[in-house]
């Protein structure tokens, strides 16, 4: 966007009228008997220049010289052919890193779940196992045998428990009113209660007749498979970890294919030039099909805000101004005049406006810029406007 204004072309003319006045004498250009600078000064605007962000070649122009465009109206567009596809393999991209951590994630709950279990499972056969062992080892006594009697009842009502907890839990499955890891984990639940039932059956059984050799040998080959079966579930556990981290991985894959995409729609969108205001196409500097460069002038609108206009007044005229004052300028072309408002006064001069002679006590008279801003709808940049300055004199 850039501002361009007539400022040498202003102050030229102001200077020209402002001097033509001192040289034509005392009482040139007055007013009613009173003594008046007529300033002239030339309307300015604000224009903006459109460009893209990224060079292509023009696939549409939507406006042409003259038209009037609205703020965030699309004026043309680059041909985004090659960037479409891009988006299409990223986005794919993207689906599929999604898919990956969601697979993960499963595998690592499943994972977890299921090695828990087992380690459990593992571990009271072990125990059972441990106690057939040293049942067959050193025999049983009376108070042993009742011992076992309510271990096994114990068992055997865990057992039935365990039994119709697994037939609830596959009636709901079949209802769909629970998942298949519940399913899994009551029929874990099972097998661990019917294994120490049978392991205390056994026992009592043993304990009752005795144990012979082979079953001796029977009961400590058992307990190191248990034994062994153990250690491989407690292992299988720590694999758990692993998996989290590869939940990690696919968790990062996922931001870095959305990142990815995200920047594909950015340079998507960057194909597209709006209007940042309202205002009338002034130029437009390119044709369908051709190549242009980022950051090339594309399209400029003069915005029909912002009008203003420059004077040049002496320093015996600026004491009588501020900020903010209201005055009535003339316009030749409208042939009336219009309202304005002084938006600014330089804090300095800026040049002579009269220079001094010869004369014993001449001196130079200076001038400040003064910015008034406009707001009348028919003005447009270019018009010739008048500022008469009641008062204002030369300072003699």
């Amino acid at each position: 966007m850039k501002q361009r204004a007539w400022m040498g072309v202003a102050g030229f003319v102001a200077s020209i009228a402002v001097l033509g006045t001192y040289l034509m004498g005392p009482g040139a250009g007055s007013v009613a008997g009173q003594n008046t600078d007529r300033l002239f000064g030339v309307v300015e605007g604000t224009e903006v220049d459109l460009s893209f962000k990224m060079g292509g070649s023009i696939a549409e122009l939507k406006v042409k010289e003259g038209d009037e465009v609205k703020a965030g109206q699309l004026v043309a567009t680059l041909n985004n052919e090659e960037l479409l596809a891009k988006r299409e393999q990223a986005q794919a991209a993207y689906k599929l890193a999604v898919v990956r951590m969601e697979q993960a994630k499963k595998g690592v709950a499943v994972t977890d779940h299921s090695s828990s279990a087992q380690v459990d499972q593992a571990l009271a056969a072990v125990n059972a196992a441990q106690a057939q062992y040293e049942a067959n080892k050193n025999g049983a006594r009376m108070e042993e045998v009742a011992q076992l009697k309510a271990k096994l009842e114990a068992a055997l009502s865990a057992k039935e428990i365990a039994q119709t907890q697994l037939d609830r839990m596959k009636t709901l499955y079949q209802e769909g009113a629970v998942p298949q890891v519940k399913v899994e984990e009551a029929q874990m639940q099972y097998e661990k209660a019917l294994a120490e039932y049978t392991a205390a059956e056994e026992q009592l059984k043993m304990a009752k007749t005795g144990a012979r050799k082979e079953q001796l040998d029977a009961a400590q080959a058992q307990l190191q498979q248990a034994t062994a079966a153990y250690k491989q579930a407690v292992a299988a556990r720590g694999q758990v970890g692993l998996k989290q981290l590869d939940v990690k991985s696919a968790e990062a894959g996922v931001q870095q294919a959305k990142g990815a995409l995200d920047e594909i729609d950015a340079y998507l969108n960057n194909t597209k030039l709006f209007s940042p205001v309202d205002g009338i196409v002034k130029s437009v500097a390119v044709q369908k099909g051709e190549l242009v460069s980022q950051g090339f002038t594309v399209v400029t609108i003069q915005a029909k805000a912002d009008l203003f206009v420059k004077f040049y007044v002496s320093e015996f005229a600026i004491s009588h101004l501020k900020a903010g004052d209201k005055v009535s300028l003339y316009v030749p072309a409208l042939n009336r005049n219009v309202e304005a408002q002084i938006a600014s006064i330089a804090p300095a001069a800026d040049f002579a406006v009269k220079k001094a002679t010869q004369e014993l006590g001449d001196r130079d008279i200076r001038s400040f810029q003064v910015k008034l801003n406009l707001s009348e709808g028919e003005l447009r940049p270019g018009l010739t406007v008048e500022w008469p300055l009641e008062g204002a004199g030369d300072g003699e």
